[in-house]
């Protein structure tokens, strides 16, 4: 099993008097930096001038451009969507940083596959919450918490670790529990649930019904637009996967249990497909393809979204949502 902390292992006085930097005050940003300044932590706010640095004003933050608020912290919480990390570091974090200073990301995606290089005389870990960023905020203010996932990928001081679940502690993930993991396992399992085709495979569900004659309305309310599945989700999350199938009548279990079983051969073949896709993300192959559709200008993603924006299934969850009163009447 891999190894968990808690609050009992972190203690906050590894960062105390230190000043955090959040770089990135977005959901998550914003969550991490109102939670750490309620644990009694010193939090400054690096930003360029848009939305974000307003609203980090609002909150009552310190406010700097990003290289300065960097430049004046000890750890800096990189907190940028994955594809403009790169530049970001280059240009306002590494020639702002000090030797025994800590960067902080919550995805393992940048450090994975080579994409930034932090100086060698930095801490560098990742603390990536298992949690929205509004569900960071909120389950902090309750006492629950959240869980995260964990790393130390480079420890240029002695105190990297002890600092890193001190951090866990501030956010308020020390709480519930964090996991010990590594930069790779935690791109891995993220862009894999991301590409393991479930939008489509919700749509072929639909699409298969209404060629038996069910009309889209039907399918789509039964399998997503009703909003029954957030409660299930929600009795995986509090009780597990297989244990919730008690909660269905017997008709449900006898269906989910055994006729939904696959073959062995398919069962198979769905395996091979799903492993394909884990060679190609731990290989570095997603990462490189999605650098040149970057590069290129999205060519390829403007293309699928278009599609699917256009796909005839769209056109009727539209519909049926401006009845329900959830998109207004076009």
């Amino acid at each position: 099993m891999a190894r968990m902390y808690f609050a009992e292992d972190s203690d906050l006085g590894h960062v105390t008097g230190q000043t955090v930097c959040i770089v990135g005050y977005g959901n998550q940003g914003r969550s991490q930096a109102l939670n750490m300044r309620d644990s009694g932590l010193s939090v400054i706010v690096g930003s360029r001038r848009d939305e974000s640095f307003d609203a980090a004003r609002r909150d009552g933050f310190q406010v700097l451009p990003v290289g300065e608020a960097v430049a004046l912290s000890d750890i800096t919480f990189f907190l940028v969507p994955d594809e403009v990390m790169p530049q970001v570091f280059e240009r306002d974090i590494a020639p702002n940083l000090e030797a025994g200073n800590m960067v902080v990301f919550a995805s393992g995606y940048n450090i994975a596959f080579d994409l930034i290089e932090p100086p060698a005389d930095v801490d560098v870990v990742m603390i990536a919450p298992r949690m929205i960023g509004a569900g960071v905020r909120d389950t902090y203010l309750s006492g629950e918490g959240f869980p995260s996932l964990v790393a130390v990928h480079q420890a240029a001081t002695a105190t990297a670790f002890e600092r890193m679940l001190a951090l866990c502690e501030g956010i308020g993930s020390a709480r519930m529990g964090v996991i010990e993991s590594s930069f790779l396992e935690e791109a891995t399992v993220d862009l894999f649930a991301e590409q393991v085709g479930y939008l489509y495979a919700v749509r072929r569900y639909c699409e298969v019904l209404v060629e038996a004659g069910c009309s889209p309305e039907v399918a789509m309310l039964e399998f997503y637009a009703s909003g029954e599945g957030i409660e299930t989700a929600k009795a995986y999350r509090d009780i597990g996967l297989w244990d919730q199938i008690t909660l269905h009548s017997r008709t449900s279990q006898y269906g989910q249990e055994v006729t939904a079983r696959l073959s062995s051969e398919e069962e198979e073949a769905e395996r091979s497909r799903l492993r394909t896709i884990i060679t190609h993300i731990q290989d570095g192959s997603f990462a490189s393809a999605w650098a040149a559709e970057q590069r290129a200008g999205f060519p390829e993603f403007v293309r699928i979204r278009e599609k699917n924006m256009a796909h005839e299934m769209r056109a009727a969850e539209r519909k049926l949502y401006e009845v329900l009163g959830r998109v207004p009447a076009s």
